[in-house]
């Protein structure tokens, strides 16, 4: 039994309220009104103190408003009044270096850690009502069907770490995964060499779509590591005392973890069930610097295993570290009682000599088994764009890469790169993303087939990697891509593209420990380091901006508190609003199979956006050489005689708006699609003019296909969606959907057998396009279609036109679009196929 409530009690909002009671307060506490309350959040998160103190003084914000605070200190002394959280610690860390000063001694530095308990800050989130209904006391095994022979695998209470330790631990015991994140960043932006290390603290019970929302506020800031000089030390000692330095802070912070992941805590939980909680850290969310310092290793290891530095290319396995090993090591090191085995062994495994780790008595935590995958720094900056990009444009050269990014056919949603993508300065996250989707279908027929094989194998791995659920399936065929991959990479030694002649790149190797990884931890979206990056700028960055500068980090700290104070209090109030009250009556591990809902109804909707337009400038405009023709067999097939002119007028729509199906493994919050038929646009004053946008789209036809019976896209066709319309009621035609001119594709065929893409040609009738006026609700969703550049762009195509669309003769599907047509065509298709 895992879970079991031990009695209930209040939670803390209820606590809030009956102080309020005690105190014969309102639910606003020292607010008389909303609007007071309003205005005191407003200035308090958007309005610096000077500023607040200025607009508080104004005569009309005195005369007419009268608020209760009517100056700075006294809405400061209002907003310190609310219920606050966990307090801050402040502990002078003190460096001896091994430098002499001028009268013979020992230099030193004086640091301040800045921090707060994290025993405390997990029972504030465990009990926290807010997530009542996104938290999660006992794991869970479930399955997609009903032999339980597929596993599904998202959150973390559905994976292998949670299960594991729970097995540990005392029955009726409360897993509680304690998550940490650290990230050293900057905090002036052009002059000045100002830093903060902050870490982070969530826990695996909240949902990861929540705790993953920097807004959700699942996510505290658990301290500031302090950032010294360390002039003290030698240039040969400064880096080991820079390492020491850190895990000492960090093991003083997590210091009373370590009895109660031993003995465990009644915590009162969301729910007011009080459980005994056992807080252990299970995972550390860090890039690959961090997880070296860490793990106590050198930069040039695997942090998780012991591989030797020049197998790290090889896709060989990869055995783990061992903390007991690692420990006795260093013990030995420190003592300087090394016989030459061990000696030799802390040399091959790559430690550092950080004596005292802080995880070294941390309990039920194996460090080394801890780190998380990194997306962002490992596989979208690192795989992709500092290594495969480099290498295929070295290949195809950097003004073809450049026309073949300019001349890509747009989409909603589809970043396009108007100069190319050798003249980008500055690379974010969302710009590797963006190139990805493209990339396969881009290089495809330009390069080799083994290069496009090993480039298929990495945008493989890395959208299965980033898949929110994974199955027993996915998680073999992201084993598969990367055999795929090391199958075929030696073509860029061949060629050349890979320079040194070698794969040992610390970012390859990680994704070696990517499939045990997510089966141990969850889905990779819950861990992702993005969530880190967002989360600087609300409790560093901004933080500082707030400071006067100088002494900068206790004035970050009392105005986080203050900042706090006024989402909890929010919080509090939205929760009082809805009476949120929530507990769960089966606290029992749960085991049972789910029936995955593949929702066949497509919801759009579409407003007029041009009316009365003729047919001639239809035809014009949007290029639909066949609508004349194909609006005459439309009446003709619906009972109608009458025949269309070119000056019959219509009220046309810009684009069509649905709501995919949602899908487990794509985010449900990016289920908005969009197919666009908008025409050309001429300058305007200072606004451009833009080129017709006439998306392709999958439509339903009913028509039999070999290739794709039995998969998602039976029954699916490719079309050039040019025209969306509505019939004029003289037509004496009523239809349920507006209408859409669309002008067919080839049906699908075997996929390319290198890219794996359909190949797609416009289909054709009498030498003319093959087109047909269609009701909308026929749309199933926009297509990307990528033009089959061959060995070199055709130089007529141009980015500025759609004459790329108009002149070229065959196209590739993409399926890299958006994680939600990955998972629709290639992974469902897998799910079709069992």
């Amino acid at each position: 039994m895992a879970g079991a409530s031990y009695g209930t009690a209040p939670t803390v909002f209820d606590n809030i309220r009956d102080e309020q009671v005690l105190h014969g307060e309102e639910i606003l506490g020292p607010f008389r009104d909303e609007g007071e309350w309003e205005l005191a959040r407003w200035l308090m998160k958007n309005v610096g103190h000077n500023q607040a103190e200025q607009f508080l003084k104004l005569p009309i914000i005195q005369q007419r408003v009268h608020p209760a605070y009517p100056t700075k200190d006294t809405l400061l002394k209002v907003i310190d009044s609310l219920p606050g959280g966990v307090d801050w610690i402040c502990k002078e860390m003190n460096q001896t270096g091994d430098l002499l000063d001028a009268d013979g001694k020992p230099m030193s530095e004086m640091l301040e850690l800045w921090y707060r308990d994290p025993v405390e800050c997990v029972r504030e989130l465990l009990g926290n009502p807010a997530f009542a209904n996104v938290m999660h006391y006992t794991p869970e095994r479930v399955y997609e069907d009903e032999e339980r022979k597929s596993a599904v695998t998202d959150e973390m209470w559905t994976a292998e770490w949670w299960w594991e330790t729970q097995g540990r631990l005392p029955m009726g015991s409360t897993v509680v995964p304690v998550i940490l994140s650290s990230d050293k960043t900057k905090l002036s932006q052009f002059r000045g060499d100002k830093s903060a290390w902050p870490l982070y603290l969530t826990i695996g019970n909240i949902s990861k779509d929540v705790r993953r929302l920097a807004s959700s506020h699942a996510t505290v800031l658990l301290g500031y590591l302090p950032v010294g000089k360390f002039d003290c030390f030698s240039d040969k000692a400064r880096q080991i005392a820079r390492y020491q330095m850190f895990h000492s802070c960090v093991r003083v912070v997590l210091d009373t973890l370590i009895q109660a992941g031993t003995s465990g805590e009644n915590m009162t939980c969301a729910d007011r069930n009080i459980r005994s909680a056992f807080p252990i850290v299970a995972a550390y969310v860090a890039d690959y610097p961090e997880q070296c310092l860490v793990s106590c290793c050198m930069e040039n290891r695997c942090p998780v295993g012991t591989v030797r530095p020049e197998d790290r290319g090889a896709h060989l396995p990869c055995l783990p570290r061992s903390k007991e090993e690692t420990l006795q090591l260093l013990r030995d090191h420190q003592c300087g009682q090394t016989d030459p085995e061990s000696k030799q062994r802390f040399k091959d495994i790559g430690l550092r000599p950080v004596y005292s780790p802080f995880w070294a008595d941390l309990p039920h935590t194996d460090i080394f088994q801890s780190f998380t995958p990194d997306l962002l720094h490992q596989l979208h900056k690192g795989v992709f764009k500092d290594h495969l990009v480099k290498w295929c444009t070295s290949l195809v050269g950097a003004d073809e890469i450049d026309d073949r990014f300019r001349t890509m056919p747009s989409l909603t949603g589809l970043r396009q790169f108007k100069n190319g993508i050798s003249s980008v300065s500055q690379w974010t996250g969302a710009e590797h993303k963006e190139m990805e989707k493209i990339f396969v279908g881009m290089l495809a027929s330009a390069v080799d087939v083994r290069v496009i094989q090993a480039v298929r194998a990495l945008l493989d791995f890395i959208y299965l990697a980033s898949l929110q659920s994974h199955t027993t399936e996915t998680i073999r065929r992201l084993r598969a891509a990367l055999d795929d991959f090391h199958t075929h990479k030696d073509i860029f030694l061949e060629t050349g593209a890979r320079h040194p002649a070698h794969f040992n790149i610390p970012k390859y190797h990680a994704m070696e420990h990517y499939p045990d990884l997510i089966l141990r931890f969850g889905s990779t979206d819950g861990y992702n380091t993005e969530w880190s990056e967002r989360l600087h700028i609300d409790y560093a960055k901004d933080a500082y901006r707030a400071s006067n500068k100088k002494d900068y980090t206790v004035q970050m700290t009392r105005w986080l508190s203050r900042q706090e104070a006024i989402d909890r209090f929010g919080v509090y109030l939205e929760c009082s609003d809805a009476d949120i009250i929530v507990s769960r009556s089966d606290s029992q591990p749960q085991d049972h199979e789910v029936a995955v809902n593949h929702q066949d109804d497509i919801h759009c909707n579409c407003t007029v956006s041009i009316k009365k337009t003729t047919t001639y400038r239809i035809v014009l405009d949007h290029n639909a050489s066949q609508f004349l023709h194909a609006l005459q067999t439309f009446l003709r097939g619906n009972g109608s005689l009458i025949i269309p002119q070119p000056f019959d007028r219509f009220d046309l729509f810009k684009c069509l708006v649905f709501h995919l199906p949602d899908v487990a493994e794509a985010n449900s919050n990016k289920l908005l699609n969009i197919v666009r038929a908008a025409p050309p646009v001429p300058r305007v004053g200072r606004r451009a003019a833009h080129p017709a946008y006439l998306d392709f789209a999958l439509l339903r036809t009913g028509e039999g296909n070999t290739y794709t019976d039995g998969t998602p896209m039976h029954g699916l066709r490719v079309a050039h969606v040019r025209v969306i319309f509505k019939l004029p009621k003289v037509f004496n035609i009523e239809t349920t959907h507006p209408l859409a001119y669309v002008e067919w594709f080839t049906p699908f065929r075997a996929p390319d057998k290198a890219s794996g893409l359909h190949i797609v040609s416009p289909s054709t009738r009498m030498h003319q396009p093959y087109a047909e006026i269609v009701e909308v609700n026929r749309i199933v969703r926009n297509c990307h279609l990528i033009p089959k550049y061959g060995a070199q762009r055709d130089p007529l195509w141009s980015a500025e036109n759609v004459t790329v669309l108009d002149i070229c003769k065959s196209f590739y599907v993409n399926p890299y679009i958006d994680l939600h047509a990955f998972s629709h065509t290639i992974i469902v298709a897998l799910r079709t196929s069992m």
